[in-house]
């Protein structure tokens, strides 16, 4: 049912997932009905209406989008796997796109990364230029916001990063360190969202701003911080790049996962993990380490086994709808 105190339903990607999580709360406290697009119905709760992912038949999502007036996407992937690539991620995002706007959604609110660009020869970074630019056209109200790393709740970077403090002699930081990122809470992430989707006038038809946090560190200096707060011993040291990949493929064969993908790694040496603009909120991570850094990787969060349920892959997008 999208029984609602307000009249209005809105969407919400990955419902029970990490930022798709705090936003659906959100919503609730405002007395909207809520949907969800997941590939696990039966973990949504039962005041959330579940669709499942299609797709192999996009128009098979055309019942989730009726008679929504907002669609809060947050679908993505950070890296390719086996056969998927981001690639595939786009063909799925605009199938989204294009299926929310023949259904009349009147405003989606979409979540992209900073310094998004059709010319940037990181496939993350072209993918949501991509998706920004079919939403841009897609005749839909909307709004665009660009975060970067996210912290706080169940993130996967930061808490990594402090695990591997915790069981590593030496952490290498690739180069001299002083590449900025500028880190983002999840709820401010999630409020910013909100605020957007609720927005009228003319003034808000067409946003797209930054979403970083309200501090920017180098990144050397961010790791030094982390391992602070957790308690570790590990020595924080800079090596070359080329010395510090092999660590990378060995921490990954240990853990079986993907702790930092390459493209990852070059385009935050690039400076891409940080932006200008005013902050998406006021939740710090000096503040959020102060309070919860010693519970920081004490245990290792999988990002396959979050994103590809244990080394299977996101569903595939519909060969008619294949770049």
């Amino acid at each position: 049912m999208d029984s609602t105190e307000t009249g209005h339903t809105d969407l919400v990607t990955g419902a029970t997932g990490y930022s798709g999580s705090y936003i659906a709360r959100l919503l609730a406290e405002r007395g909207r009905g809520i949907r969800t697009l997941t590939r696990h119905t039966e973990d949504v709760p039962g005041d959330i209406r579940a669709f499942r992912y299609r797709f192999d038949e996009p128009a098979r999502m055309a019942d989730a989008f009726d008679g929504v007036d907002t669609f809060y996407n947050t679908y993505w992937v950070r890296f390719g796997r086996g056969s998927f690539t981001h690639t595939d991620a786009v063909t799925n995002s605009l199938a989204l796109i294009e299926t929310a706007a023949r259904a009349g959604v009147r405003r989606m609110v979409h979540v992209s990364i900073m310094a998004p660009s059709t010319d940037s020869p990181y496939s993350y970074h072209r993918g949501k230029a991509l998706v920004e630019e079919a939403l841009q056209s897609s005749g839909m109200e909307y709004a665009i916001v660009r975060p970067s790393v996210l912290f706080g709740g169940s993130d996967i970077l930061l808490n990594n990063v402090a695990w591997l403090l915790r069981h590593l002699h030496v952490f290498a930081v690739p180069g001299d360190g002083r590449y900025p990122i500028r880190p983002t809470h999840v709820e401010d992430l999630a409020e910013l969202m909100v605020c957007l989707g609720e927005a009228s006038g003319p003034d808000a038809a067409t946003v797209v701003r930054n979403a970083g946090g309200p501090e920017t560190f180098a990144f050397g200096d961010l790791v030094r911080l982390i391992g602070r707060a957790a308690g570790a011993r590990a020595v924080v040291a800079n090596l070359p790049k080329a010395a510090v990949l092999p660590m990378i493929s060995l921490v990954n064969r240990i853990t079986g996962d993907v702790t930092l993908h390459r493209e990852e790694l070059d385009a935050l040496m690039d400076g891409l993990a940080s932006c200008e603009g005013e902050p998406a909120g006021q939740r710090s991570l000096s503040d959020f380490l102060a309070e919860h850094g010693h519970q920081l990787g004490r245990s290792y969060a999988s990002e396959l086994n979050r994103n590809y349920l244990g080394g299977t892959e996101p569903v595939s997008p519909s060969p008619a709808l294949r770049h």
